[in-house]
């Protein structure tokens, strides 16, 4: 997993290169509507994320569930991101798209929706198989930006993507491991971050669930000043790990300090962690690719496999026994 993990930068810069020269209409779309779900889904958060920091005026939108929304039409650009290429939710929002007359890309590594992009016509960035969806995050990125890109829809630049790829070459599995030790026997383990930073908190507790099978909670700020925080003004019995996503601005860096006082001064163990890089691509990637590292170093102290989720796999299975799929 850690090995997976450390082929981050050359996932990304090698997917947004090959995804670049898809052939995709250059259209002027009216919405952009990202769908995918969990490892694979993240992607469009990262996007979004992107487009929000940077005022991109074309509404950027993430949609996980089956089907679509009502208002979406023939004018949006609609991108599919499954990794395994057999997400029903998914497929679902691909085939229906497709029917209302919207331009649909797909990133996967194949399977249905993949031969269904092909059977189509329809622009297909392909990526490489045989990883967990969650340890190919720099591909599915990369991926998605340039086919982004590819299609005139154009966020991020070539020295951006250069950029995150060197943060990414810069996080050693070692910082990892500190934080894992740091935190490791904790009963329940709580993300906060703030601004474009959120990304990186719901990416940690998604790692810290999948991977080493941990109660993880997180808390998006300032938001979660005004009621998530009230429930810490009271000692509670659980061991608690805090993490903080420091960045964000003026007011992330009050709240954030003002944390660090309320948590430390309950003793419980706190982490503040900084993403580092030149650009906001760079520092979402970058902090992301920490997590991964602790998530995989808390599951071997705690004794536990961060391969198997065999639990989506049931669902997966009751999709399939119900006809979805």
């Amino acid at each position: 997993m850690l090995k997976l993990y450390g082929t981050w930068p050359d996932q990304l810069l090698g997917s947004y290169r090959d995804a670049l020269n898809v052939k995709v209409p250059r259209i002027t779309p009216q919405g952009i509507v990202l769908c995918g779900m969990g490892g694979s889904g993240v992607t469009a958060d990262y996007v979004l994320a992107l487009a929000a920091a940077k005022g991109f005026r074309v509404p950027v939108f993430v949609h996980k569930s089956e089907g679509l929304p009502p208002w979406v039409t023939r004018d949006h650009l609609v991108i599919a991101i499954s990794y395994s290429g057999n997400t029903y939710e998914t497929l679902s929002c691909a085939r229906e798209a497709r029917s209302r007359g919207a331009l649909v890309g797909s990133v996967t590594s194949g399977g249905k929706l993949g031969q269904w992009a092909k059977e189509n016509g329809l622009p297909l960035a392909l990526i490489e198989p045989n990883y967990y969806p969650r340890t190919a995050l720099g591909m599915l990125i990369g991926a998605t930006l340039g086919l982004l890109k590819a299609s005139g829809v154009d966020l991020v630049s070539d020295d951006e993507v250069r950029a995150a790829a060197d943060a990414l070459r810069s996080t050693s599995a070692e910082e990892g491991l500190v934080i894992a030790n740091a935190i490791g026997d904790r009963d329940v383990y709580i993300i906060a971050g703030c601004g474009p930073f959120e990304i990186i908190a719901h990416r940690w507790r998604q790692e810290l669930s999948e991977n080493a099978k941990v109660i993880a909670k997180t808390e998006f700020y300032p938001e979660s000043a005004h009621n998530d925080l009230v429930a810490w003004q009271v000692q509670h019995k659980l061991r608690k790990g805090f993490v903080l996503i420091e960045g964000g601005g003026r007011l992330c860096s009050v709240i954030t300090d003002m944390l660090r006082g309320v948590y430390e001064g309950q003793g419980d163990v706190t982490v503040r962690v900084t993403p580092r890089g030149e650009g906001l691509l760079a520092q979402l990637l970058q902090g992301s690719l920490l997590g991964g590292y602790v998530s995989v170093y808390l599951a071997q102290l705690r004794g536990v496999d961060p391969r198997t989720t065999e639990i989506t796999g049931k669902y997966k299975h009751a999709l399939e026994e119900a006809g979805l799929g």
